[in-house]
């Protein structure tokens, strides 16, 4: 009563699932305490006739490990769906039902004065703890969250002297009856008031997080094989009881599984869109919805590196567009906005080839990377660029024109030097200068290696 009254003290404050671990841990030990309470009510009759296994006691008292079972096999993942719980609910009242079997078809309600009855009883009731002691140190070990750590802590001890401590009383108890050794009962009990008492909750050493991943997916594991375990033993006595136990145990487990790989696919799908998403909006210009300047610096290494590895010529295109900031000065930054966000559009029209790059180099500041182009092909690109704009009639009275017009300069990297990125740029940079030097509304080329070409 006294460890009873401590576990639902420790678990008042708390939130799911700590609080239902605990309120388990309560329901185990009032129904081990029901089966005390039948025994106390025997002794005070003073029934003549030795009981070496009280029918209704030992059932009570084997009733206690089905809550503790759904509390090790329980995620702590508020994620996990209706159908997890309903099946850990269907599979727990299996169990009930088939250890409610298989004790009265070995004895009555009035027990059995056969020792080796009692025997049969003790190694079930061995292998019942030892199981449990056994999936709680693996909860135990694999959680980092504090409260989890705690509870599993405390469950794993007391289960291990659990274990321990009726199984000496047991195999004594068939050669002895002697009082004390109800000791061996009780203590285990006493054992866990102390350790809830003086919990510490936060582990020393956090276990590694593959050891979480392992024991969170697999924890569903324990009921379905409980179940197994309990109706391999009752098909002895009732086969089809027993076989019927194990294809439940098996479905579950398989419907449990699909459940899980269905989450774990949608999840991935899930993860790879934002993954995507994320990439776009990193590498994508905000305002004019081409390819950014991380994206540029990104594709022209990768470029250049392909050029290099096959041979093959690549040319770089800085393009600017002339006297733009009258633009904004006359007609505002949201006209300057808009007409930003058409000459990208165009741009990227003009450069019809998957392998062309267009981006927002900055400002009203273009480049674009020609795949597999020489500086030939590069100034007929440059040609339809300057058309592509011209078509766009954006007006513009600071020009000759009369409508916006650019400024190309480009350069050319051959595949077999060994120039960097920023050599590119540079040569193409001091192009474009070069060619608003010449009056703006033209294309400059500068080799890469040299000067003005």
């Amino acid at each position: 009563m006294a460890a009873i009254a401590a576990a639902l003290r420790a678990s008042r404050n708390l939130v799911y699932p700590v609080r239902i671990w605990w309120l388990l841990l309560v329901c185990s030990m009032l129904l081990h305490s029901t089966a005390m309470s039948l025994d106390i009510a025997t002794e005070i009759r003073q029934t003549p006739t030795f009981n070496f296994v009280p029918g209704f006691q030992i059932f009570f008292s084997m009733l206690y490990f089905v809550p503790l079972v759904v509390a090790v096999s329980m995620q702590s993942d508020r994620r996990v769906w209706a159908v997890a719980r309903i099946i850990n609910a269907v599979l727990s009242a299996a169990i009930g039902a088939v250890l409610y079997l298989q004790i009265f078809t070995l004895l009555t309600a009035n027990g059995s004065s056969n020792p080796g009855d009692a025997v049969l009883i003790a190694r079930a009731f061995d292998a019942i703890d030892v199981f449990l002691a056994a999936a709680a140190t693996v909860r135990w070990l694999g959680t980092n969250n504090v409260q989890e750590y705690s509870y599993f802590r405390i469950l794993s001890l007391f289960l291990w002297i659990n274990a321990l401590l009726p199984s000496i009383h047991n195999r004594m108890m068939l050669r002895h009856d002697y009082i004390w050794l109800d000791l061996f009962i009780s203590a285990p009990y006493l054992f866990l008031f102390v350790l809830i008492q003086t919990a510490r909750l936060r582990p020393a050493k956090p276990p590694a997080p593959a050891l979480v991943r392992a024991v969170r997916s697999g924890s569903p594991i324990f009921l379905t094989m409980a179940l197994v375990s309990v109706g391999i033993v009752v098909s002895r006595w009732h086969f089809y009881v027993g076989l019927a136990s194990v294809l439940l145990a098996i479905a579950a487990y398989g419907v449990l599984n699909i459940f899980t790989q269905s989450r774990g696919l949608e999840t991935e799908e899930s993860l790879l869109a934002s993954k995507e998403r994320l990439e776009r909006l990193v590498s994508v210009d905000s305002m004019t919805g081409i390819a950014n300047r991380r994206a540029f610096d990104m594709a022209l290494e990768r470029e250049i590196a392909g050029a290099r590895r096959t041979k093959m010529p690549l040319s770089l295109l800085m393009i600017d567009v002339d006297n733009f900031k009258q633009v904004n000065d006359e007609e505002g930054h949201q006209v300057g906005d808009e007409y930003l966000i058409r000459i990208a559009g165009a741009l990227r029209v003009a450069l019809p080839r998957a392998t062309d790059f267009m981006a927002r180099y900055g400002g009203e500041e273009f480049s674009a990377i020609l795949p597999a182009t020489d500086s030939a092909g590069a100034m007929k690109a440059a040609k339809k660029l300057h058309r592509c704009i011209a078509d766009l009639g954006l007006r513009h009275p600071a020009t000759p024109t009369g409508s916006v017009t650019i400024s190309i300069g480009f350069s050319t990297f051959d595949g077999s030097s060994s120039h960097s990125p920023a050599s590119l740029i540079g040569a193409a940079d001091r192009a474009l200068y070069l060619a608003k030097r010449s009056g703006r509304n033209c294309s400059e080329f500068i080799p890469v290696d040299g000067d003005r070409g």
